[in-house]
């Protein structure tokens, strides 16, 4: 390969990207194989010229944030059942 690769050159959602052909003419494994070997060779490259990449930097902070108070509320409820099974003021449910 040479030149630039882009989304629209990789794939971009449309039929006629490299991983695509790769898979409409080879196989999806060979597709994957492809991939693979790409996406080692631009983290290669990336550490090489001093960059790096951490998984704060792909997820962004309102999700963080959000999973973190869906979890909470999710304890507290749990930890509100506990203390009125414990009181014995919980009740009951068929099944």
């Amino acid at each position: 390969m040479c030149g630039n690769l882009g989304k629209a050159t990789l794939g971009g959602g449309s039929k006629k990207g490299l991983f695509y052909t790769l898979i409409r003419n080879c196989s999806s494994e060979t597709a994957a194989k492809c991939m693979l070997r790409l996406s080692k060779f631009a983290s290669r490259w990336i550490s090489n010229y001093g960059m790096s990449i951490g998984i704060s930097d792909v997820i962004p902070y309102q999700i963080i944030e959000k999973k973190a108070e869906i979890i909470k509320n999710g304890y507290d409820k749990c930890d509100k059942l506990i203390d009125k099974f414990n009181q014995g003021k919980l009740a009951l449910k068929a099944g």
